[in-house]
């Protein structure tokens, strides 16, 4: 008689926990897609300016199995002191580099005003296919119309204080 009573709720315990469980796996399971994140600095020559800039970076970007990329970069320059923070809406990565663009959702920097398109780009020493010599970013580019699957910029810097992960 006891056994009868305790079956129907164990039973009802049992698959509550199973649906508990396997609808909670769903939503950490990871994105299976690229990924890139980093920070540091670079010093960077500006012939607009005229001087050799110090600037400071940090950049997370994830796309998911569909290629769809978001993120966020934010790019200091400690020598002029302005900053610009990016909406990263692309990421193509592989063989230990990225390229990342976007649109700026805030800036002082008078070259790189507001909602403006803009590039970069960095490399991963750890996961390159060939013998590096550390890490390097590019500066954030003014780039019209374009998504990183276009192009990327050719200044390379590299990277001082800091690391870039990517992972294709």
């Amino acid at each position: 008689m006891k056994t009868r009573r305790i079956f129907p709720p164990l039973l009802v315990l049992i698959l509550g926990a199973l649906v508990i469980t396997s609808s909670t796996s769903a939503s950490i399971d990871p994105e299976h897609g690229a990924s890139a994140s980093g920070f540091g600095e670079f010093r960077f020559v500006n012939f607009n300016r005229m001087r050799t800039e110090l600037w400071s970076f940090s950049f997370e970007a994830f796309a998911n199995k569909n290629g769809q990329a978001r993120g966020r970069a934010q790019f200091d320059n400690l020598t002029a002191g302005m900053q610009v923070t990016v909406r990263i809406n692309c990421l193509n990565a592989g063989s230990g580099s990225a390229v990342m663009s976007g649109r700026v959702l805030h800036s002082d920097d008078p070259d790189l005003p507001k909602h403006t398109n803009v590039v970069f780009a960095a490399t991963d020493a750890q996961t390159r296919p060939f013998p590096s010599f550390g890490d390097t970013i590019t500066p954030v580019f003014e780039f019209g119309d374009f998504t990183c699957h276009d192009t990327e910029p050719l200044t390379i810097l590299p990277v001082q204080n800091g690391d870039i992960q990517i992972q294709p």
